[in-house]
């Protein structure tokens, strides 16, 4: 497993790969963590050794810069299609989410001009795609993925469903600071036994594991290659567990603290603004 993120220190941003908790400087090996230097190979070569290390207070950043597509799908955890009591799919969703929602891991969410909105959370493994994608078969997709992250896909669920009950996924995840990611991007792991859980103001909202999925990470990549290209850098979301807040009725107000994670993906600390 190696764990790579991105951090602010005295205003200079810096790449990082995290061994044992100690942050070790990337910067002789590669300016930042783009989907350039994903391509490129240079993060699969690395000799920790060689790397100083870093001490001081830092910030965590998105831990990739630039990001070009985020891709996402719904409704692929079999318990959080029962709590919702919608018909499980046959076949993965495909939605995109617009790059500019993209925020760091301690970042504010901003809640958004509406008093009607309906604010909602939904912690998501991320996909980060290695290599171009393009009609893929599951067997091989494991060769495309170079790692994974955390996404939190914030949705305001009343403009998510209009009056003649039809879904608008891109307008109700696609505002600024809806989409916070990170904080590490972590590659040479078992995506398909993770824990996922968010907080709200201290208190569990979600607690499930990426084996709940419906559709395998596998699946899910070589599906979205059928109909789109994807590319290095590349993310792709992969739904939800049980417990968002639509589910329950209760939404997300200015002031509140909401907190989330993945194993060994780190984890998400975000005060709700106005």
């Amino acid at each position: 497993m190696q764990q790579f993120a991105r951090i602010r220190q005295a205003a200079t941003t810096i790449p990082v790969l995290i061994r044992n908790q100690t942050l070790l400087d990337l910067r002789p090996i590669v300016s930042d963590i783009t989907p350039e230097t994903i391509a490129s190979g240079s993060l699969t070569k690395i000799e920790a050794g060689e790397l100083k290390e870093l001490s001081g207070e830092v910030t965590y950043l998105e831990p990739i810069a630039g990001i070009r597509q985020v891709a996402a799908t719904g409704f692929n955890y079999k318990k959080h299609i029962e709590e919702l009591k919608v018909p499980a799919p046959t076949e993965p969703e495909v939605f995109l989410k617009s790059t500019l929602s993209l925020t760091g891991p301690l970042d504010p969410i901003r809640r958004g001009p509406s008093v009607g909105a309906k604010l909602d959370w939904e912690t998501e493994l991320a996909i980060v795609v290695g290599r171009e994608v393009q009609d893929i078969d599951a067997v091989d997709a494991a060769e495309y993925i170079f790692g994974y992250t955390c996404i939190n896909d914030i949705s305001d669920r009343a403009t998510q469903v209009d009056a003649a009950h039809v879904q608008h996924l891109v307008r109700a995840k696609s505002r600024p600071t809806y989409g916070p990611i990170g904080p590490y991007l972590t590659t040479g792991i078992d995506a398909m036994s993770l824990d996922v859980w968010t907080k709200l103001n201290g208190n569990y909202e979600q607690q499930g594991n990426t084996s709940d999925m419906l559709f395998h990470i596998h699946e899910m990549l070589a599906y979205f290659s059928r109909y789109m290209r994807l590319l290095p850098g590349d993310i792709l979301a992969t739904g939800t567990p049980p417990g968002v807040g639509m589910g329950k009725n209760r939404y997300m107000a200015v002031g509140d603290i909401l907190e989330c994670g993945i194993t060994h993906l780190g984890a998400q600390r975000h005060e709700i603004i106005a």
